[in-house]
């Protein structure tokens, strides 16, 4: 299609907002399908010969409408807004109109970028744009374009530009105050002017006690600092006050700027911010989402003891594995080795909210047979290596696989007195528990030829224990007598009886048809056509089933079993 037929179209569409916006939509799709993209070009010259308005055009939409796509119309404005003429108060009510129309949809921010643009072509749109704002009696929409007009001044004017947002920072309302630090710290200052800056930012850390602008103000000394390098070491004594005691919000802005910004931070200041996040809370789920990030990111970096210092931290400030689902993956799926560090270290220390962390990720983990091995680096002697194994039954007694893996990768070192010792961790409680899925993995350590010997010993233990009971089951001393199983099934259907007539009533048998099979293992049922007519249908059942292996010792020796779980979470090693 050609320019000139394009900006026909939307003129013979602009005699109603809707049909023209309607047009708008269909050229943008039809302009990235051709990738021509004339539909730019159209609206700027159309609307700058003045046949069309798009200023006013903008400030009527509504995001539900359902003849075109809010998004669409944003994404559009953005690209034309630079090359509009247009009145600075114009454009700023469409910005607000669109910005409350948005709500938190994040899409909202180009339209900033463009308005940024948009002001830099002329200096006097700039001033206009501050004192618009700043006379509004309602800022909210209008705030996000303050600091976007100081931005706009040309570099000839970088005095005035700063000058004005630094006497923002003193206004009396907090969120012009944000805008304003918000800006300072983004100014192309050059070195004469950046001990005005510095001055100006530094004085403002001990006076300024809103929480928000308290972040706008952190997050332009960073800016302020990578920017200038040479401040950096006055940069973290100031930091140092401003970060103490850290706000919900400080927090949140601090697991930003180290979890995605790519900003060269000395280590001292990394460091401050890092202790900062060891005491999150885990209500603060956005700043416990992006310490996710940052752990893994500080694996990557190798820098894996202050990702394991930090991890620690927030487990004890009651944040959860299950808050931090991409470093669990990345530790169990690339990190193996890092994970049996942890797990070792954290078994050996003893500390219940760290060995149930360990409990908390090895159940969320999407392997259901994970194995881990310990480091043998940090177990020193055989009494701490017996110790962690045992604090591994204790605590991983519920995922059998995991806990006899690390019991195993021990006893491959261990001496002779010690193997004797872990040989009978293994087989009870272990393996007497869990007979299914224990003698499944030691089949798979001997196919494997992995500690092949003492597997086959353990699974002959257990054969044997198995034929001693199968030989109880012959004595007629241990049976009940047949009246007294008989009453206790019927005991047990009266009372399945009761408990299903009185339970609630489920809302899928509202909304599914219950048949009754009186014989055969099909159901018939009957569709239903136009005419009336009924044709019958067969269809055959097909089996499913789900099973889970209960612990056999919780029903043999629920006391003793319990006690010895207790004994293995709960005792210390001694120093």
């Amino acid at each position: 299609m050609l320019l000139e037929e394009m900006k026909a179209r939307l003129t013979a569409a602009s005699d109603s907002a809707e049909s023209l916006l309607i047009q708008v939509h269909e050229f943008y799709i039809q302009d990235i399908r051709s990738k021509e993209n004339l539909l730019e070009d159209a609206l700027s010259d159309l609307h700058n010969s003045g046949r069309i308005d798009i200023v006013e055009l903008v400030a009527g939409v509504v995001k539900g409408s359902s003849d075109y796509d809010f998004f669409t119309v944003l994404h559009v404005f953005e690209k034309v807004l630079p090359s509009l003429n247009a009145n600075v108060d114009d454009v700023l009510h469409s910005i607000a109109h669109l910005t409350e129309q948005a709500g938190r949809d994040s899409s909202i921010g180009g339209v900033y970028g463009a308005f940024t643009d948009f002001c830099s072509l002329e200096s006097a749109r700039s001033r206009d744009s501050i004192r618009i704002i700043l006379n509004q009696s309602e800022l909210d929409t209008y705030l996000p374009c303050l600091s976007c007009s100081i931005l706009a001044f040309h570099s000839d004017d970088s005095t005035e530009a700063i000058q004005t947002a630094i006497d923002l920072c003193s206004h009396e309302n907090g969120a012009v105050r944000s805008q304003a630090y918000f800006a300072l710290g983004r100014l192309n200052a050059d070195n004469c002017h950046s001990q005005v800056v510095w001055e100006s930012l530094s004085s403002k850390v001990s006076t300024e006690r809103d929480s928000d602008c308290q972040t706008s103000l952190l997050r332009a000394i960073i800016n302020f600092g990578e920017k200038f390098p040479s401040y950096w070491k006055m940069i973290e004594i100031l930091l140092r006050t401003l970060v103490h005691n850290a706000s919900p919000e400080i927090q949140y802005e601090i697991s930003n700027i180290t979890a995605f910004q790519n900003i060269d931070l000395p280590s001292d200041i990394f460091h401050l911010f890092i202790e900062q996040l060891n005491s999150v809370s885990p209500k603060n789920k956005g700043t416990v989402h992006n310490i996710d990030f940052l752990l893994v990111k500080l694996v990557k970096q190798n820098s894996s003891p202050l990702a394991v210092k930090l991890l620690e931290s927030i487990l004890t400030a009651g944040v959860d594995f299950q808050s931090l689902p991409y470093f669990s993956h990345e530790l169990s799926e690339k990190h193996q080795r890092l994970l049996g560090q942890i797990v070792t270290k954290w078994f050996l220390a003893g500390e219940s909210t760290l060995c149930g962390g360990i409990y908390d990720f090895i159940s969320d983990a999407r392997d259901l047979g994970i194995e881990i091995k310990a480091d043998m680096s940090l177990l020193g002697d055989e009494t701490n290596q017996f110790f962690a194994c045992r604090k591994a039954v204790g605590w991983l007694f519920t995922k059998p696989v995991a806990a006899a893996s690390f019991v195993l990768s021990i006893y491959e070192y261990g001496s002779e007195n010690l193997r004797h010792d872990l040989e009978q961790l293994l087989y009870s409680p272990l393996l007497l528990s869990y007979p299914g899925d224990l003698k499944r993995y030691f089949h798979k350590c001997v196919e494997n030829s992995y500690q092949e010997q003492l597997c086959e010993r353990l699974i002959i233990r257990l054969e044997n224990y198995h034929n001693d009971l199968a030989h109880i089951e012959n004595l007629k001393e241990l049976r009940a007598p047949l009246e007294n199983l008989n009453a206790y099934w019927k005991n047990v259907d009266k009372n399945m009886q009761t408990g299903s007539d009185e339970a609630p009533k489920s809302i899928l048998m509202e909304l599914c048809t219950v048949q009754n099979l009186l014989y055969g293992n099909s159901s018939i049922y009957y569709i239903h056509k136009g005419d009336g007519e009924q044709v019958r249908q067969e269809m055959e059942m097909l089996p499913f089933s789900h099973s889970t292996e209960m612990p056999t010792l919780n029903v043999l020796d629920p006391e003793g079993l319990d006690y010895t779980l207790r004994i293995y979470r709960c005792e210390r090693v001694e120093v």
